[in-house]
């Protein structure tokens, strides 16, 4: 059975609920006081962390403010931007900078034969190879480097032919030997035609004319004298003067093809020895050495009476003398693993002297000790019967020191043959010009086996002969890490070396000390993983033997960034016992493939080039292969060997660098800077500025590096306008009004807001006492005005910067060197950038700052109140019981009051009945 409860006395008819929430009511009030002051501690809190987050804003204007970069920033500006933009980096230096664009970059492109059909006709079966970064047989000569080293000055020269015709030839912009043909073949006023011979220039007349040929340098230049053609000629033909020779001012990396002198590197492990027939002997180090005056310095200052080094008779190689007067033999033999004096030419045995060999090339060719991987072509003879049946001519090339050589020696031999490059460039090919019907024959004479090399031996129908691929090397131990890859370099990264033992050891390349593929060779090989590094065979890469003598294969893998797959060592599964990074690949071509299924092999390799089909809309053969490379410039530049297929293929665009002069101009007394690069984007010539080559400039280019602080003076307004809302917060949250309470400020009587406020000015009227002209924020435009805010003026600022932009920058930035009582040295910041960000950082600090121990206190405050507020709520509960207790006893006695009188009342009227 359910109960009935009612707040109102069943017997007294009081509303005792009622009159105990109105009881309770005035007991709780201490509770009510204490919750407000909570709430109002809450508000203050959160006034507080706005406060807090206003600050931490202010610090990040500060921290900008006390770097340098603040103040040494600077832009750039070009006078062409069609020919040159420029983007600044850091802290570029400021000034004025000409440059002179003499080309752009360009990417190699080459289209095949035509064939009727894409998809359906045979291309014919055979092996294609690609090759990028290198390999073919021809070199181009910059004109810096001809001369001995000291080049060719750009100017102008009058050419006149026999006709008495005449054009101006301006080569200002000219990078290599072969602009300078170039523009002399292509200038309409004169009748001419210009050849690289041998080490020199030739020009012939094609006039008709019978005045001869006549070179003269015009405008005081000297471009003519230097390229050797400053000089009249009766005939036909001018021959110009050797300019091709090596000097004291020719680079080491110059020698031997572009492959350089590998010296140990180490100032104190010699590189070779050089021993007398009196049984004397001197030790030669080369480390530091950069020409090849260097090296001659080094060598003759050993022992001046007994050994004299000079450049040999030929202009191509280097000469030692013995001094002694012994007669006898002298040799010069390498140490500690040094290839300097083979390199150099000069290793081996001479009786009294020993006369070098050629380390230097003949113009635009190579030498013959670059091919075969390094290891040169073997000399020796051959037989030619040519295809008419004549008598048999012998072929001697024991005295070719270039592959041109060998093309003039076969050329000039009678033998009915014509000699030349092949369309890939990387090997010779052989013509029959006898008009015979019979068999072209090539055979090596005894003891000699030059024409096998040469891939030229044999018996065949054909009036061509194709040679092999002649293995140029143009990876060494100096190729540099930059222009590696096909010129995007190896990115630095960690890679793992497993060897046949299946033992794993990181190889880290993330140093910046590794520029050179030398450098990744010997950080590999002292790594101890079973594992030796060397240049391949080819000279085209790296190669990586197992020396562990386990039964499984090496492998490599990248775990931090790309520099295994940048050295073509990973996707390489090698023979099990050898990677070989060789940037040169082969595509299988079968006897039923066509174009389409080549296209499509060239892309599934993605190697050196794309291809795609095209249709040229010609004839009955309208369909080829354009192949385009995958990177740009030289370095980016693939040989195409399409062995015994049926494709040929040819360069429409050769690949170039980009090259610019720097500095001066033609007519200036010195000589511009010529830099080159494997992009349109150059960095590094003008510290912390960018260049981007857009065009070809006629004209030099102005570039204006100047400090800009207009971010700076954005971050001071940022400044001042974040400091002035600050203000404008602590004015609200601190506002009192005498009317009317409701209206005061969540934190007036705060006395954290007025350590705040103090803290602030103070640092604001901060002196620097040691610096430049500036003192103190005023003297930079920085002020405080009306209201306790901060006024900027730009203009002061910007006049303060432009009078003494070093002291602007020390007034922020300035640090102070100091030493500890332990006698370690300390570093300051004292410069008001540090000053500001200090002073703010003592108030936000989430550890000791005043706003965070203010909220530790308010915190420790609101616990009291809770607790005071838990205590007094079981305190009410326990008077509202016992009112409730006392209110139910009253009801009860009142009932048996009630029952009693009823009592009472009953006996009563007994009694008067």
């Amino acid at each position: 059975m359910g109960t009935i409860t009612s707040g109102i006395g069943l017997v007294s008819g009081i509303n005792t609920s009622s009159v105990i929430d109105q009881l309770m009511s005035l007991e709780q009030q201490p509770v009510t006081d204490l919750q407000t002051r909570i709430d109002t501690a809450n508000q203050q809190k959160l006034a507080l962390a706005d406060l807090s987050t206003s600050l931490a804003s202010l610090k990040l204007f500060a921290t900008t403010l006390k770097k340098p970069g603040a103040f040494t920033a600077a832009s750039a500006t070009s006078s062409n931007q069609s020919a040159i933009t420029a983007t600044t980096t850091g802290s570029a230096t400021p000034g004025s900078y000409q440059f002179q664009v003499a080309q752009l970059v360009t990417t190699q492109q080459a289209v095949s034969n035509g064939f009727s059909n894409y998809s359906t006709t045979p291309i014919g079966a055979g092996t294609i190879t690609i090759e990028e970064g290198g390999g073919d047989l021809t070199s181009s000569s910059p004109l810096a480097q001809l001369n001995g080293g000291t080049g060719v000055s750009r100017g102008q020269f009058r050419i006149t032919d026999g006709s008495g015709n005449s054009s101006v030839i301006d080569i200002s912009s000219a990078v290599t030997l072969d602009d300078v043909v170039s523009k002399i073949n292509t200038a309409v006023d004169v009748s001419v035609h210009a050849s690289i011979s041998g080490d020199g220039l030739q020009i012939t007349d094609l006039s008709g004319g019978t005045g001869g040929i006549s070179v003269k340098d015009v405008g005081g230049g000297t471009a003519a004298t230097d390229l050797g053609i400053a000089k009249t000629s009766a005939t036909t033909t001018l021959t110009g003067d050797s300019i091709n020779k090596i000097g004291q001012a020719t680079l080491l990396s110059q020698l031997n093809d572009g492959r350089g002198v590998r010296t140990t590197g180490s100032a104190t492990q010699s590189d070779f020895r050089v021993s007398f027939s009196d049984g004397t002997s001197i030790d030669a180090n080369l480390n530091g050495a950069q020409t090849v005056g260097d090296v001659i310095t080094a060598i003759n200052k050993l022992a001046p009476s007994k050994l004299q080094a000079s450049i040999g008779s030929d202009g191509h190689s280097l000469k030692l003398t013995d001094l002694t007067g012994s007669g006898g033999d002298m040799t010069v033999s390498a140490l500690n693993g040094s290839n300097a004096a083979a390199d150099l030419g000069i290793q081996g045995t001479g009786t009294g002297e020993i006369d070098g060999q050629w380390v230097l090339s003949k113009l635009n060719t190579v030498l013959l000790s670059t091919l075969n991987g390094g290891s040169g072509l073997p000399t020796g003879s051959f037989t030619v019967t040519n295809r008419s049946g004549g008598s048999p001519v012998d072929i001697d090339l024991s005295s070719a020191k270039t592959v041109q050589d060998v093309l003039d020696t076969i050329n000039n031999s009678g033998a009915g043959i014509t000699a030349s490059l092949k369309s890939s460039g990387n090997g010779i090919q052989i013509t029959d010009t006898s008009g015979g019907s019979g068999n072209l024959t090539i055979t090596d004479d005894s003891g000699s086996n030059v024409a096998t090399a040469l891939g030229i031996a044999g018996t065949t129908s054909s009036s061509n002969v194709q040679g092999a691929n002649l293995q140029r090397q143009w990876v060494t131990e100096n190729t540099t890490l930059a222009s590696y890859n096909g010129g995007k370099g190896m990115s630095p990264g960690i890679f793992t070396l497993t060897n046949s033992k299946g033992v794993t050891t990181k190889i880290d390349l993330t140093s910046t000390s590794l520029t050179r593929i030398g450098d990744v060779i010997k950080t590999i090989n002292t790594a101890n993983a079973g594992v030796t590094a060397s240049i391949n065979a080819h000279g085209d890469g790296l190669l990586l033997t197992d020396t562990a003598g386990g039964t499984g294969s090496i492998s490599v893998k990248d775990i931090s960034g790309t520099a295994a797959a940048d050295l073509n060592l990973t996707g390489n599964s090698g023979t099990g016992s050898t990677i070989d990074g060789s940037f040169e690949k082969t595509i299988a071509v079968t006897s039923t493939d066509t174009l389409a299924t080549l296209q499509a092999k060239i892309q599934a390799l993605n190697f050196g080039v794309g291809a795609q089909i095209i249709n040229d809309g010609s004839g009955s053969t309208p369909y080829r292969l354009s192949m385009t490379a995958l990177n740009t410039g030289l370095a980016g530049r693939v040989v195409l060997d399409m062995g015994s297929t049926s494709v040929t293929s040819q360069n429409l665009v050769n690949a170039q660098d980009a090259a610019v002069f720097v500095g001066g101009t033609s007519n200036s007394s010195a000589q511009p800077l010529l830099i080159t690069s494997s992009s349109n984007q150059i960095s590094g010539v003008i510290n912390g500025v960018n260049l981007t080559l857009t065009g070809v400039s006629s004209t030099p280019v102005e570039i204006d590096v100047a400090r800009n602080i207009d971010d700076t003076v954005t971050q001071m307004q940022g400044f001042t306008d974040g400091f002035n809302a600050i203000v404008d917060k602590i004015t609200t949250l601190t506002n009192f009004d005498a009317d009317d309470s409701t209206q005061n400020g969540v934190l007036l009587g705060d006395s954290t807001v007025q350590g705040i406020q103090d803290q602030l000015y103070a640092a604001l009227n901060s002196t620097l006492k040691e610096g430049g002209n500036y003192k103190d924020l005023a003297d930079v435009g920085l002020t405080i005005g009306d209201g306790g805010k901060l006024t900027f003026d730009e203009d002061t600022f910007r006049s303060a910067y432009a009078s003494d932009p070093d002291g602007m920058q020390k007034l922020f930035t300035d640090i102070q060197n100091t030493t500890d009582s332990t006698g370690k040295a300390v570093t300051t910041g004292i410069g008001l950038g540090y000053v500001l960000e200090n002073a703010i950082t003592g108030l936000i600090d989430p550890v000791s700052g005043s706003i965070t121990q203010e909220n530790n206190t308010i915190d420790t405050q609101t616990t009291d109140y809770q607790n005071r507020i838990d205590d007094l709520n079981v305190l009410l509960d326990q008077k509202r019981s016992r009112l409730e207790l006392q209110f139910s006893n009253m009801e009860t006695v009142l009932a048996q009051l009630q029952s009693q009188q009823s009592s009472i009342s009953q006996i009563k009227s007994i009694s008067t009945s």
